[in-house]
Formats: C-alpha cells, structure tokens, sequence
C-alpha cells in the first residue's frame, strides 16, 4: 500500500434528503437503447480547500447548505430522489416516489495531497465513494484533516443510462 491508500474513512451521519416539495407518484420509461445497454454506476466528485479558520462546525454549516440544495434541486430533477425498480413486464424503470438520495456525512484523517489518485481503486473506491442503497443518487461529503492543507470532498455516484443524458 502506498502512503495516499493507508488512511481510514468515518462516518459520522447518514440521512435521506429528499425533495423539498411533495411530487405525485409515477414511472419514467427506459428507452431502448438503455434496455440494451447494462447499468452504470457513475461516480464525481469535487475537491474544496476549507476556509482558513474552518472547523468542525464550518465543515457542519456547509453541509447544512449543501443538504438542503439538494432538496430545492431535487424538486425539478425528481428523477434523482426515485428508484429503479422492474415494471410489471420485469423492465426496469424509475419509480419516481420523492424516496430520496441517500446522504452520508464523514471525516478522513488524511490531506487530499496525500491520496493517491493514480490508483482510484485503492485510495477512493470504498472510502470516499458511497454507497447506493436503492436510489438512483447517493452524495458522501468528507472533511479531510484539520491541518493546514485541508479540504473536503464531495463525491456523488449516481446510476446512469442515456435518458440522463
């Protein structure tokens, strides 16, 4: 292992956001072609330095904002806050439920400076990357260290097929 993979990822809060006004039930179709093509689970994420000063709870106001973003974004995009589940003939299709995007809260004890991006498999999948539990989003923030090269990370993973497109 090298130094950027040897660190630990803790979670500390795991909730459900879900849109921040109520939507009516109902199915979005898959296309063709995504009935073809296997799924995908696609993963982002973005990297910010912390303010300087910035804290536990600056880390905690900046989740608040993001979480609740989420929420009014989720309102227009609603197709995020279902669920992909097999229609009556088997075929896959999103169940737009408002069930929510799955929203995990950690801390790293490692500076992003240190993570070894050269081998994503070993220093970011399983640590930075959440996992989706039945939705079709999940986002993971991670505060990094506290020292004077800090950040965070925000990382989404979303499943993809060519309607998202």
């Amino acid at each position: 292992m090298g130094a950027g993979e040897d660190f630990r990822v803790t979670v500390s809060k795991t909730e459900v956001v879900a849109a921040a006004l109520p939507s009516q039930e109902h199915w979005l179709p898959l296309s063709n072609l995504d009935l073809l093509l296997p799924p995908l689970d696609v993963g982002v994420f973005f990297c910010y330095r912390k303010p300087h000063g910035g804290d536990n709870f600056m880390f905690g106001s900046m989740v608040s904002v993001l979480k609740k973003a989420l929420a009014q974004a989720l309102v227009s995009n609603y197709a995020f806050g279902g669920e992909v589940v097999p229609n009556s003939v088997g075929e896959p299709e999103i169940l737009c439920t408002n069930c929510g995007v799955d929203f995990i809260e950690a801390f790293a004890d490692v500076e992003l400076r240190d993570i070894n991006l050269y081998n994503p498999n070993e220093s970011i999948e399983g640590k930075f990357v959440p996992k989706k539990k039945k939705g079709v989003l999940a986002v993971q923030v991670t505060s990094l260290s506290l020292s004077l090269c800090s950040g965070c990370i925000i990382f989404a993973k979303v499943f993809v097929r060519h309607m998202f497109s």
